[in-house]
């Protein structure tokens, strides 16, 4: 008899849209794997909890968006309904974390040990409510759980220096290079290790000034629509193109 197909979802927010058109415009491919994808956009994806034994909408509008995101009817997410899920963006804001310690890295006059960014890392991921959610997901019996980073900000999109952005409060994280930026990198990777999850950084290749990711992969009409924070499918594909053959 043939054997089984294995079957991985996409979990997320509204990144995972260029996840979709990624494999849409054959630039992402799975490798065989049927796949399906589950979540919601904007302030739905609050009203999405884990609970009794499943991921699922507590409001009828997050269900409605759910269900249109699906497109298989599948209301609820188990974790034995999928081989592999690959929670993507899932507002896992990896740049409030990266931006304080490129900054105090890059300072030659102050110093972190490994030890503290692991701690660091392992406290702002505990924060983190989707982080819990793939936690409890693990616990409830789900054989492979990976953190695919949505990316840092595309560079050229927004002025980073006007109040509020990352270069207002950290204007030194240009400076920070691929070595400062791997120690975190490690960190991060270890206190999802020691949650039984796995991480996938961002591509190193994409990243430029410390913590922007390269113009190229902004989305269409991002200067128009003030939005540095979406990437296009070729960014998905970046980051997602093996992820199966990690299983």
């Amino acid at each position: 008899m043939p054997s089984q197909s294995k079957r991985l979802v996409v979990f997320g927010d509204s990144n995972i849209a260029t996840v979709k058109r990624a494999v849409d415009e054959g630039l992402l491919e799975f490798n065989g794997w049927e796949h399906e994808y589950w979540g919601a956009a904007g302030p739905e994806f609050r009203h999405i909890h884990f609970g009794k034994g499943a991921l699922r909408a507590i409001r009828s509008d997050a269900e409605k968006m759910v269900l249109l995101v699906n497109g298989n009817g599948r209301k609820v997410l188990k974790p034995k309904d999928f081989d592999l899920f690959v929670f993507y963006g899932a507002r896992l804001r990896l740049a409030e974390f990266f931006a304080p310690y490129l900054a105090l890295l890059s300072d030659k006059d102050r110093s972190v040990s490994d030890a503290v960014l692991e701690l660091a890392a392992h406290t702002f991921l505990q924060d983190r409510r989707s982080v819990r959610m793939a936690e409890q997901l693990k616990a409830a019996g789900a054989k492979d759980v990976v953190f695919a980073f949505a990316g840092f900000p595309v560079w050229g999109v927004v002025d980073q220096t006007e109040e509020g952005r990352i270069l207002a409060g950290h204007p030194t994280v240009c400076e920070a290079d691929e070595a400062i930026r791997l120690r975190i990198v490690g960190a991060v990777s270890s206190a999802f290790e020691r949650r039984g999850l796995r991480f996938l950084m961002q591509p190193e290749e994409t990243v430029v000034k410390g913590m922007f990711t390269e113009a190229c992969y902004a989305v269409d009409g991002a200067v128009e629509k003030e939005d540095p924070s979406h990437k296009s499918p070729a960014y998905a594909a970046k980051i997602l193109n093996g992820v199966t053959l990690q299983f």
